[in-house]
């Protein structure tokens, strides 16, 4: 940790605050952090940003570049702490809730922190969260504002590195599909489909036929993937003979249906990037145990989940109150065991914060 967090402790008047039953070396890392953000707000200034909607102030980037580094270190200091956080009970709620209103009581300026924070959809990363990152464009009333929502994009990267993940898995299932044949591509809890759209763009169809199912349980979310699809075809003369069917289901009509391969309709390839995260163990075996029984044979299930003992963990647990189920490779290929003849790969996306269980149906 930076020295000059640690000399906040002496500043730090005593009492029988909640605060003062939290792990201090916990607090300092709050206390510090908090500071840089202040400090960022005093430089950029609560004004508005000039020029047009879109266009950044060129001193946005350059703060977040300025606070990148010092973040990091930040994030990796209350890692170490957290062990001590977790060996008390009570001390977890207590980092919460020390953390939500030193912290991110200065980010709410941002859209990208504020959507996720105060979960308006019913969870924190719906569709608009994932919009956000996605884009990566400015967002917000003022200049610090923004610059939060950079910095927030910025540590959201494994997003974008998770669909390009998926993007390929894609890509490659449309080349390896027979002639004449219509791939079939499930996505599950599919968010705005993104990489549905950049597939698209890219032209990796090349006039072929394919049918994409999107099933969400977030009805805005299949219409904006919807809309953007649609836009995707009618720009692209190589896409036009794309299928998209919109199914506004949750992961419990799946759990409870007795043949996944009928209401799937055997599909070349299922993908489920972000939605395991949210489940205990005991579903997310049941769930992938029916959709490779749905898979076609040489189909592929592609499931992602947010590894264990990352620094991720600060910023979504405990500064965005993002609660998921960080995930150790064992446990993640333990959802794979005794199914009939698997191929079984497990890989990370660039950033190394996500796991992408594959299971290949042989």
């Amino acid at each position: 940790m930076p020295s000059s967090a640690r000399a906040l402790r002496a500043d730090r008047p005593a009492g029988n605050r909640p605060a003062s039953r939290l792990a201090p070396d916990y607090r300092d890392v709050v206390d510090f952090t908090a500071e840089l953000l202040r400090e960022s707000k005093h430089r950029l200034g609560l004004k508005a940003p000039p020029g047009a909607v879109g266009d950044f102030d060129p001193g946005i980037r350059a703060a977040v570049a300025a606070l990148w580094p010092e973040w990091q270190a930040a994030s990796a200091e209350a890692m170490l702490c957290l062990p001590e956080v977790l060996a008390v009970p009570g001390q977890l709620e207590l980092a919460k809730q020390y953390t939500e209103a030193s912290l991110t009581t200065e980010l709410l300026a941002a859209p990208l922190w504020h959507q996720a924070y105060t979960k308006p959809r019913g969870y924190p990363g719906d569709y608009v969260v994932m919009d956000h990152i996605y884009r990566g464009t400015p967002a917000g009333d003022t200049r610090f504002g923004q610059m939060a929502h950079v910095l927030a994009v910025q540590i959201g990267q494994f997003v974008v590195q998770r669909k390009t993940f998926v993007g390929r898995a894609i890509r490659g299932t449309l080349l390896q599909a027979d002639t004449g044949a219509v791939p079939r591509i499930v996505s599950l809890g599919c968010g705005p489909a993104q990489e549905i759209v950049e597939v698209l763009e890219a032209g990796a169809l090349r006039g072929r036929p394919a049918r994409f199912v999107l099933i969400d349980q977030d009805a805005d979310a299949l219409r904006l993937a919807g809309q953007r699809i649609s836009a995707a075809r009618l720009a692209h003369e190589d896409a036009q003979n794309t299928e998209v069917e919109l199914r506004h289901q949750t992961v419990l009509r799946l759990l409870r249906e007795d043949n996944p391969a009928q209401l799937l309709g055997e599909p070349d390839l299922i993908y489920s990037a972000g939605l395991f995260d949210y489940f205990g163990d005991r579903t997310c075996r049941a769930l992938t145990q029916r959709l490779y029984a749905a898979l076609r044979p040489g189909g592929l299930l592609l499931i992602g989940n947010m590894k264990a003992a990352t620094d991720m963990i600060w910023p979504l647990e405990l500064i965005a109150d993002w609660s998921l189920h960080y995930r150790s490779a064992e446990r993640v290929l333990d959802w794979a065991e005794g199914l009939p003849g698997a191929q079984i790969s497990l890989a990370t996306e660039s950033t190394g914060y996500d796991y992408l269980l594959g299971l290949r149906k042989t």
